[in-house]
């Protein structure tokens, strides 16, 4: 079996080079539609590891917030039971309950508070602190961002230490307004985090729920993942009870989609180029059985099957993928080298350190499985564009081909 199917293929690789001029150009149209493929997924893959990368330097991936959700119209709040369901779910390293609230101080700083238990303050948000330390709980001890400790210290002259009066606008029972103010002391401030937490000041969840915060449950719940390869998994559990997740992943996310939409457009005008390649293979085989009808009638004379001409056919179209598919491939990696030499740095130049990042990385990302696709979906797709030819040599009246002198 092996034996016959190498002749098939040398007899294919005879016949394919006895024209081949058409050959060429029908190689070159399956090169061009392989290439423009892998190109374009390259590219693709490329922008969406770059931006995901970026993601994950830049912000805390693996801390989720877990906030009220909706199931229908029914509103699911962050519930203890629900804090402790989500706490249990698969991936998850820690979790904390937050309640949260909204200040002023005597400088008219309006302050987003946040209440957190002392060992969640640790164990969730892993900080570390440009000056000062965490808070011990039960205290009036407080954590600041990075961005509200500047802002505090430059307008409103608060350092480590000092007392800091928070006001929370309250009403009587006849709904006149009313002042309530607290004092804490700022223990402690974040190094910059990149996130919303710069903005905000920390304190232990009991004094937060003390100061009137909380009353009507949970603002929500910070959980850490044990890692980046569990985040997803651990934002579809809080999803399935009932649960809103939010955090930095939803960005990947977003890219995800977004470059699943652009690689698919791309992918379209791929498909295109390719599908010319099959129509060139379609018509290259066509004219092929045209020239050779005596030839194949003697075949058929002289005891070839109908099957045996169907494959041969078919092992000429084979043939014609591969080498498309190789050539393709080959195009498809020229032009990401060239793009990731030339790219980054033309980028840079242009719009500097915006771009800048892109100088030591790659722009577009060939690997072997992609090449592996184009080069099996040319073959495929060559075979394809041959079963009508295939199917109409094999049909071929032996006396009538060997008359017709063709």
């Amino acid at each position: 079996m092996n034996s016959r199917l190498a002749e098939f293929f040398q007899l294919a690789v005879r016949q394919l080079f006895r024209r081949k001029f058409r050959v060429i150009l029908t190689i070159a149209g399956i090169a061009i539609g392989v290439a423009a493929l892998v190109g374009t997924v390259a590219l693709g893959e490329g922008i969406r590891t770059q931006a995901v990368d970026a993601i994950r330097t830049q912000s805390d991936l693996t801390l989720i917030e877990a906030l009220p959700g909706a199931q229908g119209n029914v509103l699911q709040l962050v519930t203890p039971t629900r804090a402790a369901a989500a706490g249990a779910l698969p991936g998850v390293k820690a979790s904390a309950p937050v309640v949260r609230g909204t200040f002023a101080t005597r400088g008219q700083t309006y302050v987003q508070v946040v209440g957190v238990p002392a060992d969640g303050l640790e164990d969730v948000l892993h900080p570390t602190y440009l000056r000062g330390s965490g808070f011990l709980s039960g205290s009036n001890e407080v954590v600041l961002g990075a961005a509200l400790g500047e802002k505090l210290q430059r307008y409103e002259g608060v350092r480590i230490g000092d007392p800091l009066i928070l006001i929370r606008r309250s009403y009587d029972a006849q709904g006149r307004p009313f002042d309530e103010e607290t004092t804490v002391i700022p223990v402690g401030v974040m190094e910059e985090r990149g996130d919303a937490f710069d903005q905000v000041l920390l304190m232990d969840l009991d004094l937060a729920i003390g100061l009137g915060e909380g009353e009507s449950g949970y603002s929500g719940l910070l959980i850490r993942a044990e890692g980046p390869d569990r985040v997803f998994s651990v934002a579809e559990g809080v999803r399935g009870i009932g649960l809103s997740p939010r955090g930095s992943f939803e960005q990947i996310e977003a890219v995800n989609r977004m470059m699943d939409m652009v690689v698919i457009f791309l992918g379209i005008f791929a498909g295109l180029s390719l599908l010319v390649g099959g129509l060139m293979i379609a018509s290259t085989m066509i004219t092929s059985v045209y020239e050779r009808t005596r030839e194949i009638g003697i075949a058929m004379a002289v005891g070839a099957s109908e099957g045996d001409v169907m494959e041969m056919i078919l092992a000429e179209c084979a043939v014609l993928g591969f080498i498309g598919g190789m050539a393709g491939d080959l195009l498809g990696v020229l032009f990401a080298t060239v793009l990731n030499a030339l790219g980054g740095p033309f980028l840079a130049s242009r719009f500097g350190d915006a771009f800048a990042g892109l100088l030591d990385t790659e722009i577009a990302l060939v690997t072997w499985p992609l090449l592996t696709a184009g080069l099996l979906l040319a073959v495929g797709l060559s075979l394809l564009a041959g079963l009508y030819p295939a199917w109409k040599a094999s049909r071929l009246n032996p006396v009538e081909a060997i008359r017709s002198g063709r």
